[in-house]
C-alpha cells in the first residue's frame, strides 16, 4: 500500500473485523474519516474528524482538492469502484491521487452464500438508476445480481420484470450479509412483489436449466401492436429500416412520427442501455405508443408530444434517427438534424410517395450527406381456394444516409 493521498477502503458487513492489519493501520492513522453514517458508527473511537457523505458530492470534490497534506480515508460499502464512489472520484482526481482497497461486493458474497458459481453472472444496479437496463439484462444473461435501494426495492424490481416480460426463475434476496442478522430468502420471482425485507439487500436471479435469452433482434408482426387499422411500418419494412440505422446497445435515437411507437420500441430492444425518444403529435398516436411500450417492457422509450422540428429542440443529440413522418416539415426536421448531429449520425427515412422521396434526398445532398434510396416492394402469400396468392403491399422508399 502507497501513501496516497485519498484512500479509499471497501468495507464488508462484517465492518473493521474484515479488513487486513495494514488497512487498519492506515484508518487509525487518518486525520479524516469520511463515510456515510452506518460506516462511520463502526469506528466510534476513532481520533480524526468524521466526514459524512450524503449527496453532497461536488461539495466534497471542492474539499477534496484542498485538502493538502491531510491523510484522508474515505469508507464505501463493499467494492467501491463497483457502482460506487471510486468511480465518482477518478472522474475528478488522476489516478495516482487516489488508493482503492476493495472488499468484496455484496453480489459476490451473495452467490457465494447460495452456493451459486457466479462466472457467467452480471453484475448491475438498480440503487438511484432507471431499470430500464435491469430489464434489458434479465432478458438476455442467465444469472443477474442486482444492488438495491430503497425506491427499487427487490418487490419493486420483481414486479417491473414480470410485466415487462421477463420469465418467472429463481429468486434470491441476502439481507445484512456478513451480519449477526444475515438472512437469505431464496424463492421465486413471482412471490417477491408480496413481499418486504430490510434495507440492506441484494438480489439474485437465476433462470430455470432450459431458459433461452431474448434474440438480438425479432420484428414483431403488426397484430402485436395497438394502431390505427393499416397505419403502421410493416415489419419487414422496419426489419429493413432498422437494419441500416445499425443501433448500438448505447445508442441515443429519435422516432420522428412515431405513429403506434411499434418502431420506437424495436429501437429500444436494440439500444437497450440507451434512449429512444419517440416523437408524435397526435392524442390518439401518443396513447397507443404508452400502450405498446407498456406491454413489451419498453422503459429506455420516452414519449415526447409534440411536432417536430421544434419538439426536438431540448432532446440529446442523437447517435440514430428515423423519421416515419414529417407532417409536411421534412426539410426543416432534416435542416435541424444536419444542425444537431455529430459525424456518424446515421439517419433512415420512409417515404411513400415519389414528392417525399425527392425532397428527402435533394435536402440531405444540399446539406452535404450522400444518401441511398432503396424501394421496398413487398408481397404477402394468401390463401385462395386452397391455393396460395401473394398479395402486394404499397411500396415504400427508404432514404438512408449517414452524416458526414
Amino acid at each position: 500500500m502507497t501513501d496516497a493521498r485519498i484512500l479509499i477502503v471497501g468495507v464488508g458487513g462484517d465492518g473493521p473485523a474484515g479488513l487486513s492489519l495494514d488497512v487498519s493501520e492506515h484508518i487509525a492513522g487518518a486525520d479524516q474519516l469520511w463515510g456515510g453514517e452506518r460506516l462511520l458508527a463502526l469506528w466510534p473511537d476513532h481520533p480524526g474528524e468524521k466526514v459524512i457523505i450524503r449527496a453532497n458530492i461536488a461539495e466534497l470534490v471542492a474539499r477534496l482538492r484542498q485538502r493538502g497534506e491531510t491523510r484522508i480515508v474515505i469508507l464505501a460499502s463493499g467494492d467501491p469502484g463497483f457502482y460506487g464512489i471510486a468511480g465518482t472520484l477518478l472522474c475528478h482526481f488522476a489516478p495516482e491521487e487516489i488508493e482503492i482497497v476493495p472488499h468484496a461486493s455484496s453480489l459476490q458474497v451473495a452467490f457465494a452464500r447460495a452456493g451459486i458459481a457466479w462466472s457467467d453472472a452480471i453484475f448491475t444496479s438498480a440503487h438511484a438508476r432507471p431499470l430500464a437496463e435491469v430489464v434489458g439484462w434479465a432478458k438476455r444473461v442467465p444469472r443477474l445480481g442486482i444492488l438495491t435501494d430503497q425506491q427499487h426495492t427487490p418487490a419493486i424490481i420483481a414486479r417491473t420484470l414480470l410485466d415487462a416480460g421477463v420469465s418467472d426463475c429463481r429468486a434470491i434476496v441476502a439481507e445484512n450479509l456478513q451480519m449477526p442478522d444475515e438472512r437469505l430468502h431464496d424463492g421465486r420471482l413471482r412471490d417477491l412483489p408480496k413481499r418486504e425485507f430490510g434495507p440492506l439487500n441484494v438480489l439474485l436471479l437465476v433462470q430455470d436449466d432450459g431458459w433461452r435469452p431474448m434474440p438480438p433482434y425479432a420484428p414483431r408482426p403488426e397484430s402485436a401492436y395497438e394502431h390505427r387499422r393499416g397505419l403502421i411500418t410493416k415489419a419487414d419494412v422496419r426489419a429493413l429500416s432498422l437494419a441500416r440505422l445499425a443501433l448500438r446497445a448505447t445508442d441515443t435515437a429519435w422516432d420522428i412520427g412515431a405513429g403506434s411507437g411499434a418502431v420506437s420500441i424495436e429501437m429500444a430492444d436494440l439500444a437497450w442501455r440507451g434512449r429512444v425518444y419517440a416523437v408524435e403529435h397526435d392524442a390518439e398516436n401518443l396513447d397507443y405508443i404508452r400502450q405498446n411500450a407498456a406491454r413489451f417492457g419498453a422503459l429506455n422509450v420516452e414519449i415526447i408530444a409534440g411536432r417536430a422540428p421544434d419538439a426536438l429542440a431540448k432532446l440529446p443529440s442523437p447517435d440514430a434517427v428515423f423519421i416515419g413522418g414529417t407532417g409536411g416539415a421534412m426539410e426543416d426536421i432534416l435542416r435541424h438534424i444536419d444542425q444537431v448531429v455529430t459525424s456518424g449520425c446515421r439517419v433512415v427515412v420512409n417515404v411513400a410517395t415519389l414528392e417525399n422521396l425527392h425532397s428527402a434526398r435533394q435536402t440531405l445532398r444540399a446539406f452535404g450527406w450522400q444518401p441511398d434510396v432503396t424501394q421496398v416492394s413487398l408481397a404477402h402469400g394468401q390463401d385462395i381456394a386452397g391455393n396460395t396468392r401473394l398479395a402486394p403491399l404499397n411500396p415504400v422508399f427508404i432514404v438512408s444516409g449517414v452524416k458526414p
